[in-house]
């Protein structure tokens, strides 16, 4: 009998891991999570390869360096945000600002990526597949054409293709570090 109960109980477990519902679990661990880390990577073309870093630990985040952006650490206390930049010495920069209400946090800029009745489960590539005619936005502008999604632990990676304005790149998103990271703010 304890082997029938331990039988079922794997047997169902291994079916949610196949469910759209796993992405909808993930998704709210990440939203319910105190910090993570998403690494991006976009095959753009003329630049090539690029990758972003973003760390984020309660109210502080990381942004690495990007195209034009610099790199860049924020800390919000009360309704003011520090922003840390390095200038051209390699000092650290410290600035100040208003927190903007209508600013878009990065779970939302994620939201229809992880939206579960975009997907079916594919038992061949054991990933979640973008269903056909399923098209969500990415980032405002950039509408998604073909996604993986994969879930493993605390750890959910993202490859597919997009197209911003006729031009088609291919990119992966990587979440990892769910309540383990930590973001130590440079001196200035």
């Amino acid at each position: 009998i304890l082997v029938f109960i331990l039988l079922t109980i794997t047997i169902i477990s291994l079916m949610g891991c196949n469910s759209p519902k796993q992405i909808d679990r993930y998704y709210k661990k990440m939203l319910d999570a105190d910090s993570a880390t998403v690494v991006m990577e976009m095959v753009v073309p003329i630049f090539g390869k690029v990758e972003m870093i973003m760390k984020l630990d309660g109210n502080k985040t990381y942004s690495s360096a990007f195209f034009d952006e610099a790199e860049k650490y924020t800390e919000v206390i009360g309704d003011t945000v520090y922003t840390y930049t390095q200038n051209e010495f390699g000092n650290w920069d410290k600035s100040e600002s208003k927190v903007e209400e209508d600013e878009t946090s990065a779970d939302e800029e994620l939201e229809e990526l992880f939206n579960s009745e975009n997907y079916d489960y594919s038992k061949d590539l054991k990933k979640f597949v973008l269903k056909e005619g399923a098209t969500p936005k990415i980032f405002d502008d950039m509408v998604a054409r073909s996604l993986t999604l994969e879930i493993d632990g605390d750890n959910c990676i993202i490859v597919g293709s997009m197209n911003l304005e006729g031009m088609v790149m291919d990119f992966s998103i990587t979440i990892k570090s769910l309540n383990n990271t930590t973001i130590t703010i440079p001196e200035v």
